[in-house]
């Protein structure tokens, strides 16, 4: 080839090489630029270390949930090592107490802080199964009081497990790929005080430490949360489970005070919290203040309804057959009507109501054929200090009977077209015990 022709195909790729540099520096920009590679050396600020301080701290760690994350079933509190699976391999929750060469005993205020807000650390850009997105939005004074907190943690020299990933996520640097492709930096928010608003209390708890929406929300490409997406329900990566819709008509069945109730308690006489919602409000939503508790119950009923429609997962809409419908009322009948009545509306807050009930309601059945299958159990809590708990039935019905009683419930109380079959019941028999 000429130098000319050469000379001639530069300039024919030239605009194509320059736009594409335009667009990725724009990308690389919105995700913070070169700031959050920039991790902070040396001693640092000094926090403040007083019982008051690390007191706050307790109960913003509480409220985090952040020993269910970084906890192994049976471990050390803190000392991480739990998986979280994604589409990708699985990822291991890191050691966070003192100890001084796995956990964060050499930190500086300024280090964790980098880390919690920008999700790049010491080891690297940080996967977001940590909720760095909206740790961001945490503010500087509750961020060093946990700090402080975490600081008197007993040291566990517990090694981190290695994550087991597939190619290129296993490679950590590819990560700023992902970031520039579904990462927006936020800016610190100012705390509101628990005596404030509870509106404005209740969005910083919720799209902060709290992170409801890392589960409530329905997921994007590779993982992500895009904001359309925000509070719209969706299931959870790895669990196999379904986390309802979260705003003003999903929630509409519970007052304030009945919805506080559940968060506090994990029951209501609208339901109780089965799952993962029974982990969360065990381990976090129980240590609620009562103000802080109304807070974000308040800030949930004022989320405006989603416009977007939510995707059924199963299963196709087709008329229900009349010997399935048959089969599953009488299987209600003689397994379930006891403790959820005739009509479904349960029996005070012994037994929840299955009418409007999240299970039934949802897109997605997962929820009830989990329970139906495997049982389940509200939370123990000091506001539920002996709560009731559902009998597994996966060794009392068959596959096609218990298809045949949640398609029966979700079609004849939530006017859901439910066409689950034996195989897919069957299917289930594999989803996540975790």
């Amino acid at each position: 080839m000429s130098l000319r022709r050469v000379a001639l195909f530069g300039l024919v790729l030239l605009p194509f090489v320059l736009a594409a540099t335009a667009i990725a520096g724009v990308l690389f920009l919105r995700q913070g630029g070169f700031a959050p590679y920039r991790i902070p050396h040396g001693a640092g600020r000094i926090v403040a270390a007083d019982a008051a301080t690390v007191a706050r701290g307790a109960y913003l760690a509480k409220l985090g949930d952040c020993a269910a994350c970084h906890t192994t079933r049976g471990g050390v509190p803190f000392a991480g090592g739990r998986g979280f699976s994604t589409d990708y391999g699985t990822i291991y929750s890191s050691n966070l107490t003192a100890d001084m060469h796995y956990g964060l005993g050499d930190w500086s205020a300024d280090e964790f802080a980098h880390a919690m807000r920008n999700g790049v650390s010491r080891n690297g850009v940080l996967y977001p199964v940590f909720p760095y997105a909206h740790f961001a939005q945490v503010d500087d004074s509750d961020l060093d009081a946990l700090y402080a907190y975490l600081k008197t943690v007993s040291a566990s020299a517990q090694a981190p497990s290695p994550n087991r990933l597939d190619f290129p996520a296993s490679w950590r640097p590819a990560l700023i790929g992902w970031r520039m492709l579904y990462y927006h930096a936020a800016e610190a928010a100012h705390a509101p005080s628990s005596s404030s608003k509870p509106l404005e209390r209740g969005r910083y708890l919720v799209d902060g430490l709290g992170h409801c929406a890392m589960c409530h929300s329905a997921r994007g490409a590779r993982g992500s949360l895009p904001p359309q997406g925000y509070l719209v329900g969706g299931r959870i990566p790895g669990v196999g489970w379904y986390a309802p819709p979260l705003d003003s008509r999903q929630l509409q069945r519970y007052s304030i005070d009945q919805l506080v109730a559940y968060l506090s308690t994990g029951t209501s006489l609208q339901g109780s919290a089965y799952g993962p919602m029974a982990e969360v409000v065990y381990n976090s939503l129980s240590a609620l203040s009562a103000e802080d508790a109304t807070a974000i119950a308040t800030y949930l009923k004022n989320v405006p309804p989603h416009t977007q429609p939510t995707q059924r997962l199963l299963p196709p809409e087709q008329a229900p057959q009349p010997g399935v419908v048959n089969l599953g009322a009488d299987v209600y009948k003689r397994a379930c009507a006891d403790c959820h009545g005739d009509d479904g509306r349960g029996k005070d807050a012994a037994y929840p109501p299955l009418r409007d009930a999240a299970s039934i309601t949802a897109p997605d059945p997962i929820n009830a054929v989990r329970v139906v299958l495997y049982g389940g159990m509200a939370p123990t809590t000091a506001g539920n200090p002996r709560p009731y708990s559902m009998p597994p039935f996966v060794q009392q019905l068959s596959a096609a009977e218990i298809a045949a009683v949640i398609n029966y419930v979700r079609h004849d109380w939530a006017g859901l077209p439910s066409e689950l079959t034996a195989a897919d019941i069957a299917g289930m028999h594999g989803i996540v015990l975790d």
